[in-house]
């Protein structure tokens, strides 16, 4: 008997950050091999099931998940070694992301420090390329470690094979729904390097003494605890929204007719613009739509105010799609998983 927990009739309010209500007709932990065989066999059966990490990128639109919901726990650390260049690590998928950066950096392996309070487990992070204040996780990846459910086995992407691009992997296209992502091996320098050129990251690091891996982590997770809301208390699944790239003829003809719009540069010569400005010059910061809204210091993230129902965020989402599409000319794209079945 595989050691998982199945019960019917789920809750999943508080399985995910967002904590709208929904609840599953049952739920298993994905902690082993025998797990991981068991959760093979039932796609192979047909039946409907949905992977779940911490939820912080999965929000249930749906009160009724007509599935069963597979909770992943695969827990483990583990230092490789250092060939001179790297200091090699390998974390298994269900362990938390946040306290994973707080491990690598209290060893003295920095290299994660930027991507500090980013919710979720180290498992999702590949399958969205997680990235913050100019570090995504392909800077700091050199495997990703899968169980192919088709052939029931383990299998492993190098670099290349992830197709890391701006929040998007092999895991959101081709390699979605057949493969479990069951560990992640990072490459973490040795000669560190510090990333300081997003937003106030170097003055709060030069506010805390020393330039060193602990206090950037320390520098941006002050930031990032000032700018978001703690889903303990306000449900919220981090940025709601990608920033979007556009061709450099389409940002330079929106610069002319918006001076002040926040942008960046993206790879092949294209533009990435800020969601969130765009929003906020919607009128839209602050912005209530029955138990749901637009947080009051950060538009890029949307909020549970309580009591809100999944209609109303699905509702929300249109909403503020028409409204930047309308002004910009660009389509906003929502970055959790939204499960609406």
């Amino acid at each position: 008997m595989s050691a998982l927990t199945a019960t019917h009739s789920v809750d999943l309010q508080p399985l995910h950050t967002f904590g709208l209500p929904a609840r599953a007709r049952e739920l298993r932990l994905l902690a082993n091999q025998e797990d991981l065989r068991a959760f093979a066999r039932m796609k192979r059966e047909g039946q409907p099931f949905l992977l779940l990490g911490e939820g912080s990128n999965t929000v249930f639109t749906s009160p009724l998940v007509d599935a069963t919901v597979w909770k992943v726990a695969l827990k483990g650390r583990q230092y490789l070694g250092c060939d001179g260049v790297y200091h090699h690590v390998r974390v298994w998928a269900g362990e938390n992301w946040h306290q994973t950066v707080e491990w690598t950096v209290a060893m003295g392996w920095g290299g994660l420090e930027n991507l500090a309070l980013i919710p979720g487990c180290v498992g999702a992070s590949p399958v969205q390329n997680i990235g913050a204040y100019g570090v995504e996780l392909r800077d700091r990846v050199s495997a990703v470690h899968a169980f192919d459910l088709d052939v029931q086995k383990e299998c492993i992407f190098n670099l290349d094979e992830c197709e890391f691009a701006y929040r998007d992997s092999v895991f959101k296209h081709a390699a979605q729904g057949r493969y479990v992502i069951t560990a992640v091996d990072f490459a973490l320098p040795v000669q560190w390097q510090p990333v300081l050129g997003y937003g106030d990251v170097a003055q709060r690091v030069a506010e805390l003494g020393p330039l060193t891996p602990m206090n950037v982590l320390k520098a941006v997770s002050t930031i990032r605890t000032q700018k978001l809301p703690d889903p303990a208390v306000l449900g919220n699944s981090g940025s709601f929204f990608k920033n979007p790239i556009v061709d450099a003829a389409q940002a330079k003809a929106l610069v002319q007719q918006f001076p002040n719009l926040v942008n960046y540069p993206a790879d092949d010569g294209l533009v990435k613009l800020a969601a969130g400005w765009l929003i906020e010059q919607c009128g839209l910061k602050g912005f209530v739509l029955g138990g749901v809204g637009v947080y009051t210091k950060q538009a890029l993230i949307l909020v549970n105010l309580g009591n809100g129902q999944g209609a109303e965020l699905l509702q929300l989402i249109s909403h503020i799609q028409a409204q930047v599409q309308t002004r910009f000319g660009v389509l906003l794209e929502s970055e959790p998983n939204l499960i609406n079945k």
